[in-house]
C-alpha cells in the first residue's frame, strides 16, 4: 500500500512539473528503454519481494529500520560501479546512518531493579 500511494502520488505531480526543466522526451533510444524496462521488471519486482520475504520471517518493526540503508547503498554502489568520488562528509553521513540503525535494532536492556 506504501509503495502505491508512493506512486500514485509523485507520478502526477512529478509528470506536471517535468515541462519545467526542459522537454518531456530528450533524445529517447532503445538504451534508455531496456534501462527502465530493467529497473521496472528486475530492480523492482526483486525489491519487493525480497522485502515481502523479510517481512514474512522478521518483526516489520526491525526490518522498515533497514529501509533507511537504501543511501548507503546507493553511494556504495556509486563508488563501486561508477567511480564517484566519496568525501570524508559523505562518509561521517553514512557512518551515522549506519549506527542509528544498529541503535535501533539493538536488543533491549534489561531492567535493574531499584531499591526503595
Amino acid at each position: 500500500m506504501q509503495l502505491f500511494w508512493q506512486v500514485a502520488v509523485s507520478a502526477p505531480i512529478l509528470l506536471a512539473l517535468s515541462p519545467l526543466f526542459g522537454p518531456l522526451l530528450r533524445d529517447l533510444a532503445p538504451l534508455h528503454l531496456w534501462g527502465l524496462g530493467f529497473q521496472i521488471v528486475v530492480i523492482v519486482s526483486f525489491g519487493f519481494v525480497a522485502w515481502l520475504w523479510l517481512l514474512a520471517r522478521y518483526p516489520a518493526a526491525s526490518v522498515a529500520s533497514f529501509s533507511f540503508l537504501t543511501p548507503v547503498f546507493g553511494v556504495g554502489l556509486g563508488w563501486a560501479l561508477l567511480g564517484e568520488h566519496v568525501g570524508a562528509s559523505v562518509l561521517g553521513a553514512l557512518v551515522l546512518v549506519a549506527c542509528g540503525i544498529v541503535l535501533i535494532n539493538r536488543p533491549p536492556r534489561a531492567q535493574v531493579p531499584q531499591k526503595v
